[in-house]
Formats: structure tokens, C-alpha cells, sequence
């Protein structure tokens, strides 16, 4: 007899998404007892109405409403809490699952506690594949398992949860957390979901200003150094260097950082999509929105330090709670 599944989708101004989503989960090949729970994480938009509608219809849909938003930490644990399932799947509401997901993911756990499945587009790109339809390539996460499509088992939550405080990077704290707990996390070869990110411009500049924030919290907290650290460190100093060398010799040396961010743009494009020559408009398109966003991550990680270094970091947490259904915000669950 197959193990009860329960699918937990997070989603937040989804409801151009959601249905798509939801339409993905519940067409999965091998499914059999298994309940969809919907965190919807104080939405402004329709998303909650399109999930109450899907949750009348069928059984399996349930929607928690959070009548504000929480951030991504607090709604996992909130759905997580929720959940029935021996077995969990986490979702975002951003995300297509490929119909034999399941199965595969269900296949790879033999020999993990948790799997999951590569994101495409990579989730620092979205906004730059709507925007120009590049061919992605396949880039591997830098984290082992992440919360946009993974398969857990149970026992995974009653050792470790997600963070309901963080806003973002609660998978990465996840996969940290697991250290020393004897579970194993592992990637499946191969296994591609499709990524389907509807930000517009303004809101990708903020949420690529808010990760490069939890990614300094990251390097400060797990002393970690990862190249996206090695690029802002680079950008730094040449900032700190052309402001001088304007300062003291010559206006022109304000090109010196301005040249580093167009160099590692175009490397970070070339990384993320292909790029033939015939394509050059839509290349170039690229590398300018990208240069924008890049900003606002770089400008994020100089404002996280600046917040961050009058607190004391974070130690690494070897459990942690999540919200049960005693929490003060009021929820309904349908």
C-alpha cells in the first residue's frame, strides 16, 4: 500500500500560476491517497479565490488563508504543520511539475530522506527569460534540495523544519540544519521542472535586492564562500577603488565597477541561457535587464551586511519550530 502524499504549495500573488500549478499536481503520474494543502500567504490578488473554487470541486485541495503575508519560511511551516501525508511534497505555485515527477522523485527517495528536482529557468533569471525568451540552460541549484519541488519523508520534520522567520533562503537553512541529523539529501540527474516566474520588473528588483540581504545572512551565519560571494566581494573593492580613483585623479574611474558589472553580466548570461549570435538583440536584452537586477543583488548584499553586523549571527540551528495550528493569526482551512 502506498504511503498518504500531501503536496504543499506555497503561493503569494499566484493567480496568474496557481491553476496551472495545481492542474501539474493533481495529473502526476502514480499518485493514489494524497491531499493538495495551498498556503496562501496573504495574496492581494485573486489566488485565493481560484484555490477556494478548486477546493470545492475537489477533495483533495485544501486552502490555508493567511490573512497577511509571512514570508516564504512561515508559510512551508504553516502548510507543513497542516499536512497528513507520511510523505511531503513542497511546491511553489510558480512551478509546472513534469507528470512523471512522482514517480521518479518517489523512485530516488530508496536512498534519501529528501529529493528533489532542477528548476528551469534558474529562479535568478525568471525575469530575464520572460523577458526574452532565451533557450535556459541547465543549471544546477546551490542547494541539494529546494523548496520550490521536493520530496520528504515525514521523519525529515520531526527533526528539523523550515524557519518560519525567514522571508527567503528557508530552504538553504533547511539543508544546514540537517547537518549532523543523519538524514541525506539528494538531487535527481535529470529530473527538470518548469519554472513559470510572472514578476514584473519592479518586483524582481526587489526580491533580487531582499535574496542578496539573505545571502550575506547566509555567508555570516554558515561561513560559506560561494562564487556569488567571490562576485560581490570583486564589486566591492572596485567600487571602493573607482570612487577613490574619481575622487582623486580622475571622474573616469567610476567606469572601473561599472566595467566589473557588465563583465560579470555577460558571464552570468552566457551561464544562464544560450546565446547565439543570431540572437544578439534579444542577448543584448539580456545582459541590460540583467546588469539592473545584478545591481539590486549586489546593493542587497552591501545593505544585509550593513544591517547584519550590529546583531550577532545566527548560530546554525539544530531543530527548529514550526507554527501549529495555536498560532495568532487567524487561518481557515477548506
Amino acid at each position: 500500500m502506498k504511503e498518504f502524499l500531501s503536496f504543499v504549495v506555497i503561493a503569494y500573488n499566484e493567480v496568474k500560476n496557481i491553476g496551472r500549478t495545481l492542474d501539474a499536481i493533481t495529473s502526476l503520474s502514480g499518485l493514489s491517497g494524497y491531499e493538495v494543502v495551498v498556503v496562501n500567504d496573504g495574496s492581494r490578488d485573486g489566488t485565493a479565490d481560484i484555490v477556494r473554487r478548486r477546493a470545492a470541486a475537489d477533495p483533495h485541495i485544501k486552502l490555508i488563508d493567511l490573512p497577511r503575508n509571512r514570508g516564504r519560511g512561515y508559510a512551508r511551516s504553516t502548510g507543513i504543520a497542516a499536512a497528513a501525508g507520511a510523505l511531503i511534497a513542497t511546491v511553489d505555485a510558480d512551478i509546472l511539475l513534469p507528470r512523471d515527477w512522482f514517480v521518479r522523485a518517489e523512485a530516488a527517495l530508496s536512498g534519501h530522506d529528501a529529493v528533489g528536482g532542477t528548476a528551469i529557468p534558474d529562479g535568478d533569471v525568471a525575469y530575464v527569460y520572460q523577458a526574452t525568451r532565451l533557450v535556459p540552460r541547465v543549471v544546477g541549484h546551490t542547494t541539494t534540495v529546494t523548496g520550490s519541488n521536493a520530496l520528504y519523508r515525514r521523519r525529515v520534520f520531526d527533526i528539523v523544519g523550515f524557519d518560519p522567520s525567514l522571508r527567503e533562503g528557508e530552504d538553504v537553512a533547511l539543508n544546514h540544519a540537517t547537518s549532523g541529523q543523519g538524514l541525506s539529501f539528494g538531487t535527481v540527474p535529470g529530473l527538470l521542472v518548469e519554472h513559470i516566474e510572472n514578476k514584473t520588473f519592479p518586483d524582481s528588483l526587489r526580491w533580487l535586492f531582499t535574496t542578496g540581504k539573505g545571502a550575506t545572512r547566509q555567508l555570516l551565519t554558515y561561513r560559506q564562500i560561494r562564487v556569488p560571494d567571490l562576485a560581490t566581494g570583486a564589486v566591492v573593492v572596485s567600487a571602493a577603488g573607482g570612487v577613490t580613483v574619481a575622487a582623486m585623479v580622475s571622474p573616469f574611474g567610476l567606469l572601473i565597477p561599472a566595467a566589473l558589472l557588465l563583465a560579470i553580466t555577460v558571464q552570468h548570461v552566457r551561464s544562464r541561457f544560450e546565446t547565439p549570435l543570431r540572437r544578439w538583440r534579444s542577448v543584448t536584452a539580456a545582459i541590460a535587464v540583467d546588469t539592473a537586477l545584478l545591481l539590486a543583488y549586489f546593493t542587497g548584499r552591501v545593505a544585509g551586511l550593513t544591517w547584519l553586523v550590529r546583531k550577532r549571527p545566527r548560530s546554525v540551528p539544530e531543530t527548529i519550530s514550526v507554527p501549529g495550528s495555536a498560532s495568532e493569526d487567524r487561518r481557515t482551512l477548506r
